[in-house]
């Protein structure tokens, strides 16, 4: 035994802990605020425990933490002054650490300095605030004091603190009102919390100091910070996309603001992948997340800031000897999400308004990806070694799903040496790209879709081989998002994604997991879904790819956005769907899409379906703006982002004619060139072959024309202003052509 004061203390142990029984001290009057004792023992609630026991009703309690050392308790009992209490200790557990030990019980007017300030610096420590935009005044009459409550126990308004264990009753009151009849008024109340005792602190209290500053600030900027937020609301909802589909591929940021994501005292944001789940805003599965880093660009360049390209001896990812980032902000290498990091940096420049990012960064960025290519030991394009992943297993040998994120890394990584002047660099990753990819067509194409070429016999566990995997082009995908052409020739791409709906969309996933379990249900009978992988052309392989059986609406996502951009708008929208019925309130938690953990990082992949549907392409720093929308191209109305603001886009035709109007709602939006699909009966056919021969496309801003070059290639009109364009909120800019 251990920590106990003086000789002497009160333990109930005997052999085998058999004998129970109870010791109770006489009766004395509470008189000072605190009681402090030492605890240890048994943790059996109830059981192996010392009370106190005020006027016949328990009032405290403590036990031990199943250890012979005794630790301080405190208990606070300021509201039970004058009144007569009773110390028991209690031994009534036979079980294991079935007894007690008790020692110096003390009445004081303060906790034992052992436990001084505990409470406040408990992680669930803080303020919490009630607040009335209109109170009512301290000389408001009457008694509203609710029925049996004591008037002093009651807190009318203003401030106040309580002991936890009190029993003070809040009461906010309104300026009388009179109403009246059909008369309506509107109140607002402000409920604030401040809890700073995070393990890496809270960013929003290096702003205010507790609640109380919290509900100031909103108080005085609610019109404001209500005006915006509905403005936003507003904006999302014109459109012509289907209300169902802007719910669900919007509902996903609110994962945002739950437990998954944090945001440090020192302005980090910090992730897990699900609700306290897989720590590290990991590298793979934050690949799929693409609403954060569209809707809140400042918060993807964080990520890379602070974690990717942070070096590991300041406590980010980033090693700066060979270029590898952790996947886990750690030692640990994840081939998808090296390669993925690359993408994401490509992604966070575009959203940026200047290069200053990518200057900053480049330099790693480009030791980042030249770890990839060391990986890629002949230079060829493939990636043949073990390549750990986000399925949580590794592959073996040159496989779509590591191999498309790498060839379009290589991608991204040459566009962005161009823009940075390293013109060698930016050669020998076209030259390994162009490789890989023809490489890839030679020796993973099986004429329908792309598959993994790997030894069974030497890996037979956790491999794809000739299955059909869900997530074959996810780098296909990126590319598209980012402007990168094609990985791989068009028809191949969209041969291998009509082989994922035909063998892995199941309208009821019902009859295949009765027969192939998955290891975690996501789906229930009767439910639609989209499988991780499955083996239309060979045996299946029960030890293949872990999750092969399950339903991840990430994946649903990521596949769905890249069908449509490849024009399977219909099988997209079907995905969707899918996902949107099984989260109906009535069944589970619309905000809260489940795979490992709540509310689950991998379905921020829905903002890539949303940029899919409108075509959208953007570069803040180049100042370029595109759309070319894949569902109902005669009349698309959707809100779009930007590095520096938001607004709406609009785009009719009518006759010969189309035209484009993109408003700016809020922000700023910098263009130096502008791109719009044109529908393909506007191009006059001369011979059998379409003619560029065309009046010019007019541009303006109101009433004030936009001089600017136009260019026709294909169906896409360009148009390149002859200095750059500043669009600012509450202004349109038309194109007509």
């Amino acid at each position: 035994m251990s920590g106990f004061e003086g000789e002497k203390l009160a333990n109930s142990f005997t052999a085998g802990d058999a004998p129970q029984g109870k010791m109770i001290s006489p009766a004395f009057r509470i008189e000072r605020p605190f009681v402090n004792l030492l605890v240890g023992g048994g943790s059996h609630q109830s059981q192996t425990c010392v009370n106190l026991v005020v006027e016949g009703r328990l009032a405290h309690s403590a036990v031990g933490r199943s250890t012979e050392q005794l630790h301080w308790e405190s208990w606070y009992v300021q509201d039970l002054t004058g009144h007569q209490g009773r110390i028991e200790i209690v031994d009534a557990s036979s079980e294991g650490w079935g007894h007690v030990l008790v020692d110096q019980i003390e009445f004081s007017d303060t906790p034992r300095a052992a436990v001084a300030g505990a409470l406040e610096r408990a992680p669930d420590f803080g303020t919490m605030v009630l607040a009335c935009a209109e109170p009512e005044s301290a000389t408001t009459g009457g008694d509203a004091r609710p029925s049996g409550v004591a008037v002093d126990r009651i807190v009318r308004h203003g401030c106040g603190t309580a002991a936890i264990d009190g029993e003070l009753v809040g009461l906010l009151q309104s300026a009388e009102m009179e109403l009246a009849p059909g008369e309506e008024k509107r109140l607002t109340f402000v409920l604030a919390w401040h809890f700073p005792n995070a393990a890496k602190g809270q960013y929003y209290a290096s702003r205010f100091a507790n609640a109380k500053a919290v509900a100031d600030y909103l108080l005085n900027q609610h019109d404001r910070l209500a005006r915006q937020t509905r403005l936003w609301h507003d904006t999302y909802y014109d459109s012509t996309l289907p209300y169902w589909l802007l719910d669900r591929l919007h509902s996903t940021a609110s994962t945002l603001a739950t437990g998954t994501c944090q945001w440090w005292k020192n302005g980090r944001f910090y992730a897990y992948e699900g609700v306290t789940c897989c720590e590290g805003t990991c590298t793979h599965v934050w690949n799929y997340a693409h609403s954060h880093a569209r809707l809140f660009p400042e918060l993807g360049r964080s990520i890379r800031a602070q974690q990717d390209f942070r070096p590991r001896a300041s406590g980010g990812g980033f090693h700066p000897e060979t270029g590898l980032v952790g996947f886990r902000s750690n030692d640990a290498y994840a081939a998808d999400g090296q390669c993925g990091t690359i993408l994401k940096a490509y992604r966070e420049h575009q959203m940026s308004a200047d290069d200053s990012f990518l200057r900053r960064f480049w330099p790693r960025i480009k030791k980042a990806l030249e770890y990839s290519i060391r990986q890629d030991a002949d230079n060829d394009g493939l990636i043949e070694n073990t390549q750990h992943n986000t399925y949580d297993i590794n592959y073996e040998g040159p496989n779509p799903f590591v191999g498309s994120l790498y060839l379009a890394a290589l991608r991204a990584g040459e566009e962005m040496a161009r823009e940075m002047g390293d013109v060698p660099f930016a050669k020998h990753c076209r030259a390994i790209f162009e490789l890989g990819s023809l490489r890839s067509q030679q020796w993973l194409w099986d004429g329908e879709y792309f598959i993994q070429d790997v030894d069974l016999r030497r890996f037979p566990q956790h491999q794809v081989g000739r299955g059909c995997l869900s997530d074959q082009m996810f780098g296909q995908g990126w590319a598209h998002q980012l402007g990168l052409g094609y990985l791989y020739p068009g028809h191949m791409v969209r041969s291998a994604l009509r082989a994922v709906w035909k063998y892995n969309w199941a309208p009821d996933t019902t009859p295949y997991n009765a027969v192939h379990k998955p290891f975690r249900w996501f789906v229930s009978p009767g439910q639609a879904g989209l499988f991780t992988c499955t083996w239309p052309k060979s045996d299946y392989l029960p030890q293949g790819t872990l999750y092969k059986n399950e339903v991840w609406t990430g994946i649903e996502y990521q596949v769905a956005g890249h069908m449509i951009a490849e024009g399977m708008v219909t099988e997209g929208l079907a995905i969707c769907r899918a996902v949107h019925d099984r989260y109906q309130p009535e069944l589970l938690n619309p905000y809260n899409e489940v795979e490992c953990g709540d509310h689950y990082a991998r379905a921020l992949a829905s903002w890539g379906v949303y940029l899919a549907l409108a075509g959208y392409q953007y570069h803040g720093p180049k100042g370029h703006l595109a759309f070319a929308p894949k569902i109902t191209p005669d009349h698309f109305k959707a809100a779009f982002t930007v590095g520096e603001g938001w607004g709406t886009f609009e785009q009719t035709r009518q006759g010969d004619r189309q035209t484009d109007r993109i408003t700016v709602r809020w922000g700023k939006l910098r263009l130096r060139s502008l791109a719009f699909e044109l529908a393909a009966t506007q191009k006059p056919m001369v011979d059998g072959h379409a003619k560029d021969k065309r009046r010019n496309a007019t541009v303006s801003i109101g009433k004030n024309r936009i001089a600017a070059t136009v260019a026709f290639a294909g169906n896409q009109v360009r148009l390149t202003f002859d200095r750059p364009v500043m669009v600012v909120a509450g202004e349109t800019l038309q194109v007509v052509a």
